[in-house]
């Protein structure tokens, strides 16, 4: 049930940044792939599989993940190394033969050809590293056999990244007969010049991992349309799911092990807990930090070095806010620019006030080839004529915006027809434009905002300014989920604060994302102290209340001391349609008629 007559409460500085619980808290060693539950499980069946078995593994194409994959096979193979794979014996050519090239099983570990490991990775690798090589004297013409990775796994696993196999397609059409045929024959090192010489191939049985991130992998099954059906497939997460305390703890003794396999000083409750909101945000979910390996070791290694020349016994809180401040700053040139042209009116957004037709928006801002990403208001207007009811999308209509923008420009129409239950067509035409906005735009975060501009234009009502406003809407008048949050929320604090909080400033957001926010401290600060908010809403109906300080529909009670916004569109309607011929507009009349009674 909606309580659309309910003004939201704004959040509490305590709401604003995600808690940890290190309450009865115990180190333990934790290795990484602990936290991989699906990914151990893949691992263990696949150990039990046969030779030839493939494995694709979702997953970053990093020698951490590799080590980690590598580490955890061995733990569960057998530590003793049994003789496999093979021995050549070449006789060499004179100059009345061809060189004799022999092969027999190994029979220990130090043939040429035996298995020297029973797990192996690579992640750049070619033809010679992966196949061996036959090298043959310029001058004497004597042969000797290379061995290569395949070799040194017989009866083992070879883990692989697929990225050179895209670069190289032959490698995997050779591999894959490799590893399903369990055999193992010498190609020439000269593709255009045969070899006038035999070499004997021999049984090779191994298995195979593939690693690839999503794109790659993609890609890797347009290369083999039918790698599925003798492959499994599973993945390496790089968020791992903290939604119970003991889950939250588990993800701190994973944190804890980077930092001992660094060598590093210890971290303080604190500095954990720093760590911990730091990735949230990166996340932009309370629920899913990162366990990606190459992160979360930037992120110690860095903080340790502050700690260490700031002289601290152990790693602080404040060392970890340091870091994040430091390469805040670093990277905060485009953004600076942005500001300041907000700042000189260059780009001209009011931050108090109030105007009708007018709403602050909400966008993250990211750069091409940099991994600058900041939030930013819009300034979005619309203007309202008398027409045919059609709504123009400037941006969509000058081919500015995505199909998901206009998806929600169009939410943004239907929404208000299906609350106001109209009987047809709104007999206004309507137009909604980001004010000198120049580059592309894609999203759907902004069909809330749309939505209370054009209730603001049609019904001639002023919007507050101090108000910026993110969320997506159905057309059911529901806000839901947006990314970003936090950024747009501090990009819209950052130019309040610049021109001076006035205590009656902030953002809307949906209710839905509060649990994901993890401001910084200056924005927690100001929203303790009550000069700047937060506010969260389930539903449109509530966001124009806290814009407008007016309900959109009709209440059924008769205390009612002012009219809806619903009413003041039909009045606004019914005005403009005495002004005119009444027959075309019969159906709009009889609508108007029953406002009134409501």
């Amino acid at each position: 049930m909606r309580e659309n007559n309910v003004k939201p409460d704004s959040l509490t500085w305590r709401q604003l940044l995600p808690q940890l619980d290190l309450n009865d808290f115990e180190k333990c060693r934790l290795t990484p792939m602990a936290l991989q539950e699906k990914a151990r499980t893949a691992l263990d069946l696949f150990l039990t599989a046969p030779s030839g078995a493939v494995l694709v593994l979702k997953a970053d194409e990093q020698p951490a993940y590799a080590e980690m994959v590598e580490s955890h096979l061995r733990a569960h193979l057998p530590q003793t190394l049994a003789p496999s794979g093979a021995d050549y014996q070449i006789e060499q050519a004179d100059s009345f033969s061809f060189p004799l090239v022999q092969v027999r099983s190994a029979t220990s570990n130090e043939d040429n050809f035996a298995a020297k490991s029973a797990v192996e990775y690579a992640l750049y690798y070619d033809a010679v590293r992966l196949f061996g090589h036959v090298l043959q004297h310029p001058a004497s013409h004597d042969l000797a056999l290379q061995p290569g990775l395949v070799h040194q796994v017989c009866n083992g696993v070879l883990i692989l990244a697929v990225s050179p196999l895209l670069h190289n397609p032959s490698l995997w059409q050779r591999l894959k007969h490799i590893v399903l045929s369990g055999c193992f024959d010498w190609q020439s090192p000269n593709p255009h010049k045969p070899m006038n010489y035999h070499i004997p191939g021999y049984p090779l049985p191994l298995k195979l991992i593939l690693l690839g991130d999503r794109e790659t992998l993609a890609e890797f099954s347009l290369l083999e349309p039918s790698l599925y059906d003798f492959a499994q497939y599973a993945e390496i997460e790089n968020y791992f799911l903290t939604d119970s305390t003991a889950r939250q703890q588990q993800w701190v003794n994973n944190l804890l092990y980077y930092a001992d396999q660094a060598g590093l000083a210890t971290l303080s409750e604190a500095a954990i807990t720093a760590l911990y909101r730091q990735a949230v945000r990166e996340s932009e979910d309370s629920l899913r930090q990162t366990v990606n390996p190459r992160q979360l070791n930037k992120w110690l290694s860095a903080v340790a070095d502050i700690s260490r020349r700031a002289g601290h016994k152990q790693i602080e809180a404040d060392d970890v806010q340091n870091y994040f401040d430091n390469l805040a700053y670093q990277q905060s040139s485009l953004q600076e620019f942005s500001y300041n042209d907000i700042l000189r009116e260059q780009i001209y957004i009011c931050s108090d006030g109030s105007a009708v037709g007018e709403i602050n928006g909400l966008s993250v801002i990211e750069y091409a080839g940099t991994p600058v990403v900041y939030g930013e208001p819009s300034r979005i207007t619309c203007t309202v004529q008398f027409g045919d009811g059609e709504i123009t999308d400037v941006e969509r209509k000058s081919e500015l915006a995505g199909n998901i923008h206009g998806k929600g420009t169009l939410l943004a129409q239907y929404c208000l027809s299906n609350l106001l239950d109209l009987p047809a067509q709104l007999p206004f035409a309507a137009s909604i434009a980001f004010e000198q906005s120049y580059a592309d735009i894609d999203g759907d975060s902004a069909s809330l905002a749309q939505f209370c501009v054009l209730v603001s234009a049609l019904a001639n009502v002023e919007i507050d300014l101090g108000i910026a406003v993110t969320g997506s809407i159905d057309q059911g008048g529901l806000v839901h989920a947006v990314g970003g949050v936090n950024v747009k929320i501090e990009g819209f604090y950052a130019l309040c604060q610049a021109r001076g909080l006035t205590g009656r400033q902030g953002v809307i957001i949906p209710t839905v994302c509060a649990e994901n926010l993890s401001l910084r401290p200056e924005v927690v600060e100001s929203v303790k102290n009550g000069r700047f908010h937060i506010w969260t809403v389930d539903n449109v109906e509530q966001a124009l209340y806290l814009l407008t300080g007016k309900q959109l529909l009709p209440q059924n009670d008769n205390s009612r001391s002012q009219q809806s916004l619903a009413e003041m569109i039909s009045q606004r309607i019914e005005n403009k349609v005495e002004a005119l011929v009444a027959h075309p507009l019969s159906k709009w009349l009889s609508w108007l008629k029953t406002i009134k009674k409501q």
